[in-house]
């Protein structure tokens, strides 16, 4: 069990009441005598040093989703809109037919996908904070062109692109307004990830927060109950949060950017010489490139919303937090407690509750018996690894699969569409690499104690 220090914990004991009632029944008898008394010390866990580990700013990781999009954008044509140039009867002069691209189509996208850096100056970017200031009225100056520049260019655009299409096909465009509906429901929730504020390394109170600080996010190292359920909750809705917001980006991402231009491939198509030429490409391979600009999109986003600090504080409140595990079949003569709320269970401690019988799994545990969240929490958390490698594994094997493509390809735009797109995934992975061997050396003593 790990070091830390040791306080009485608030466990109290309903056990061996028959005694001091005297005789009231055999039924009171039978059923207290399985009742035994903790007088067990409980542990407060001790949590290890993290040092800081940097990270991308907003606007930067920003500007690196937007311009990654954008590169995936122009792969997808590539790949649309080759031609064989080489050829010597092909009556090509570019590697690409630029009159089959609908111009307006790709202004729109591009306007859109770029709402998130947009609104991320707007909200983080200042100048100066003093209203008396020149450099602050120029920012705010600044932000209503970029504003109203970025309105403007999709609401002219997106009039094009419908004037220009069906019905049918610009229905594409707003399919995404169902999947935000789904994962948010009526609510707008904010474009991009808020900058956070980090407690000292060591388990305290909150601090106060400054007036450019977003959002607070800290972990109480106490030993009462109620506390560390309610720091549980707003943890887990947090994260189911951030998940969310990197599901439906990564996803708005590859279909706009890669799924889009597809969809209206279809449509466009050449007259020459009162003919009408239909466009061939390669269905597997565009197909493809949709699903692996997903998955590149979702590991740069995850990474950035789950940085190493904010899975630390996941992993600080999972190890008071704990888990029951139920113990199956029947124990009449096992002795027990009757669960408290109020109580900080020890490791092995075994309690009565309304769900059956549970055996106590942790350090100290304070959740809930058959709670299946509390459940989920601890054992995603609990290893304060176990994400990072999950996300590790997921991007060597994403990485792998594109090095064999690439070793396999023979065509030039399938070569320059798997090197843009790995190149962008190095990124991606030595990021991870980096905190997971940060973390490791971090964890060393806390993993060595667990294993004992």
């Amino acid at each position: 069990m790990p070091s830390g220090r040791r306080i009485l914990s608030r466990i109290q004991s309903n056990s061996y009441n028959s005694s001091s009632k005297g005789g009231n029944g055999s039924h009171t008898e039978d059923r207290d005598s399985n009742m035994v008394p903790l007088a067990q010390m409980a542990v407060l866990p001790k949590h290890c040093y993290l040092p800081e580990i940097p990270s991308d700013p907003n606007m930067s990781f920003e500007a690196m989703l937007y311009f990654f999009g954008v590169i995936a954008m122009g792969l997808q044509y590539i790949n649309l809109y080759r031609t064989v140039w080489w050829l010597p009867h092909s009556h090509a002069n570019y590697a690409l037919n630029f009159y089959l691209i609908d111009v307006y189509l790709v202004l729109f996208l591009c306007f859109l996908m770029c709402r998130r850096i947009v609104w991320c100056f707007v909200q983080e970017i200042y100048g100066s904070r003093s209203t008396k200031s020149v450099v602050y009225w120029v920012v705010q100056l600044v932000k209503g062109v970029l504003l109203s520049v970025n309105a403007l260019g999709l609401i002219y655009t997106v009039y094009q692109v419908i004037t220009n299409h069906s019905a049918l096909y610009c229905l594409f465009l707003s399919c995404p307004a169902i999947t935000y509906v789904f994962l948010f429901g009526p609510s707008i929730k904010p474009l991009y990830h808020k900058s956070l504020v980090w407690p000292s390394p060591v388990c305290d109170r909150p601090r106060h927060k400054k007036e450019d600080e977003e959002v607070v996010l800290y972990h109480n190292c106490v030993l009462t109950p109620d506390v560390i359920r309610s720091e549980v909750d707003q943890f887990k809705s947090d994260f189911n949060n951030r998940i969310k917001q990197v599901l439906f980006n990564s996803l708005l991402t590859a279909y706009y950017m890669t799924f889009v231009p597809l969809c209206f491939a279809q449509h466009v198509q050449n007259t020459c010489d009162s003919c009408w030429n239909t466009l061939y490409y390669d269905t597997w391979w565009v197909g493809q490139h949709v699903v692996v600009t997903w998955l590149s999109a979702f590991l740069m986003l995850i990474v950035h919303y789950l940085p190493p600090k904010y899975l630390d504080l996941l992993h600080r409140t999972a190890l008071h937090l704990g888990r029951w595990q139920k113990v199956e079949g029947r124990h009449a003569h096992v002795p027990y407690n009757a669960w408290s709320e109020l109580t900080v269970w020890p490791q092995g401690a075994l309690v009565k509750h309304v769900k059956g019988l549970f055996k106590a799994e942790g350090i100290n545990v304070t959740a809930e018996p058959g709670n299946g969240m509390h459940g989920r929490f601890y054992f995603l958390f609990h290893q304060p690894m176990r994400v990072v490698n999950w996300l590790l594994i997921l991007t060597w094997l994403l990485v792998g699969y594109q090095f064999f493509c690439l070793l396999q390809s023979t065509e030039w735009n399938h070569i320059v569409c798997i090197a843009l797109v790995l190149f962008c995934n190095y990124y991606t992975l030595f990021k991870l690499l980096r905190d997971r061997i940060i973390l490791a050396k971090a964890y060393k003593e806390e993993i060595s104690e667990e294993e004992k």
